[in-house]
């Protein structure tokens, strides 16, 4: 009775084990396998205040299959926390990243060890329709993650989330692709070299916390060309300064107040790009 129980313990840990090896492995295995037969995707993630009673941080896609589909196809839960390769790849100096001197303040050595130790998300989808690369869309709460103020991480979420497109070759070679903050789309419509168009946001309050304006931002098109996005359309956005700076204000007056927000935006904006 003593040796089988032993074996059925020895049986029980091989399988233990054989499951956490495969937990391990899954985090970079797609929840749920997106069509590829849609006009534009939007990807959104949203991290709840670090408290053990509200849910974890999650994610979501929205499919729109053409132009005038206004609604789109949600699928809900398909970002997973990614492996500690696919995190440390971020950062990793062997990871082409145009972009890394333009957010600085996330490649530090010690920022890049809070994030290998904070939930970040991911999923998998097609951006360049060939069989031999991967990509994803990764996520993580700046806000969170790598601030000192233990109390604001209690009382606040973060609805606007960095995020990446990462990309992996067929020589295991990672590259960035895009990144920024809040919601990311990529459309399907008018691809360069077979990959697809990304858009991303910069939000100011996060690029210049230090200055008077704290509030707009710009939507990014990136397009494809020799062997990497460049920058092809930038929209200024300062609809959200209306509500925290002029909400009185209406007609001609409200149109000279966002016109004057939109400029001051424009100026960082362009510091930014540069």
């Amino acid at each position: 009775m003593v040796y089988n129980t032993t074996i059925l313990s020895r049986l029980l840990l091989v399988i233990g084990c054989c499951l956490s090896a495969a937990s391990s492995a899954a985090p970079d295995e797609p929840a749920v396998k997106l069509s590829n037969n849609w006009y534009k995707a939007a990807f959104d993630t949203r991290f709840p205040p670090a408290m053990p009673a509200l849910p974890a941080a999650n994610g979501w896609v929205v499919l729109y299959k053409n132009k005038a589909d206004l609604m789109g196809e949600q699928y809900d839960d398909v970002f997973r926390p990614v492996s500690s390769a696919l995190n440390a790849a971020l950062s990793a100096d062997s990871t082409v990243n145009p972009f890394r001197k333009r957010y600085p303040a996330f490649y530090t050595p010690a920022n890049n060890r809070k994030r290998l130790d904070c939930p970040v998300l991911g999923v998998s989808f097609e951006l360049d329709d060939k069989p031999t690369t991967q990509e994803w869309v990764i996520a993580f709460s700046a806000m969170q993650c790598l601030s000192d103020d233990e109390s604001a991480k209690l009382r606040q979420g973060d609805t606007e989330p960095h995020q990446w497109v990462l990309q992996k070759a067929a020589n295991g070679k990672y590259r960035v692709l895009a990144e920024g903050d809040g919601s990311l789309h990529v459309l399907n419509h008018q691809k360069e070299q077979g990959y697809k168009e990304i858009r991303t946001r910069l939000v100011l309050k996060r690029a210049f916390p230090n200055d008077e304006l704290q509030c707009g931002g710009a939507e990014f098109t990136w397009r494809y060309r020799n062997q990497g996005y460049y920058l092809a359309a930038t929209e200024i956005m300062a609809q959200d300064c209306q509500p925290l700076y002029f909400p009185e204000l209406s007609s001609e007056a409200w149109q000279q107040a966002y016109n004057e927000y939109a400029r001051r935006a424009k100026v960082l904006v362009d510091q930014w790009v540069k």
